[in-house]
């Protein structure tokens, strides 16, 4: 019952994928018990392409083969291979229907083989379509590079502006060390300018007072000095 379950559900599966219209690619390893075989149902449309590539991958202790067959909807047998290891079959549908193709262990008595196989529909107008899925690609492919061109141009534009408004803030910036520089040269300069107008201030009124004292001391140094003149 599980196995009943589990192809119908295979069936299932491949049936949605066949309604969308589209390339079916389908890989699977399955197990292939001693003394039994597993089948597969896919709904294929005539003048589908249709291509499978199986191979045993594990045989147990025995050889590395089994039965193959496929058959159309009326099951009529359109391969039968006998002790297989692999292969390879591309045929084009003729009927509308499920096909059914069949992995088969009869020839082991104790021994379980692992099958891996890929099984691919291709609608029959497949390079009409990929021609066209081209173009359209090509044509994506040109809008982007539009797109591209314009954002690229658009950076640009952006990138120069930034370059000016840098040179703009570094001339700014020379201006302003030149006017600090100035501003400096003036600040230490009236300082310089201060301090000899404050000296010179100090020496006259020290000489004033001296001046003064020796008007009334007649007896100084200073007094004598200056009546000889």
């Amino acid at each position: 019952m599980f196995r009943i379950a589990r192809v119908i559900l295979l069936a299932l599966l491949l049936d949605l994928e066949f309604s969308n219209a589209e390339p079916h690619n389908k890989q699977l390893t399955v197990f292939v018990e001693a003394g039994r075989q597993e089948c597969f149902y896919q709904p294929i449309a005539t003048t589908e392409n249709i291509n499978i590539d199986y191979q045993v991958i594990h045989g147990g202790l025995g050889e590395t083969h089994v039965n193959f067959n496929l058959m159309d909807p009326i099951r009529r047998l359109l391969i039968n291979e006998i002790k297989r290891e692999k292969g390879k079959h591309s045929m084009k549908a003729n009927e509308t229907g499920s096909y059914k193709f069949c992995f088969d262990n009869t020839i082991s008595t104790f021994n379980q083989k692992i099958v891996s196989f890929a099984l691919e529909v291709a609608p029959a107008d497949r390079e009409e379509r990929e021609l066209r899925d081209l173009r359209q690609e090509m044509l994506t492919d040109y809008q982007f590079d539009v797109a591209y061109a314009g954002i690229d141009s658009y950076m640009g534009k952006i990138h120069v502006n930034l370059m000016r408004s840098r040179q703009t803030q570094d001339f700014i910036r020379a201006i302003e060390a030149r006017d600090r520089n100035v501003a400096e040269s003036t600040y230490s300069m009236v300082n310089n300018w201060s301090w000899a107008q404050f000296l010179s201030m100090i020496f006259v009124g020290f000489l004033q007072v001296l001046m003064v004292r020796s008007i009334f001391h007649t007896t100084g140094t200073f007094y004598k000095f200056w009546k000889s003149f």
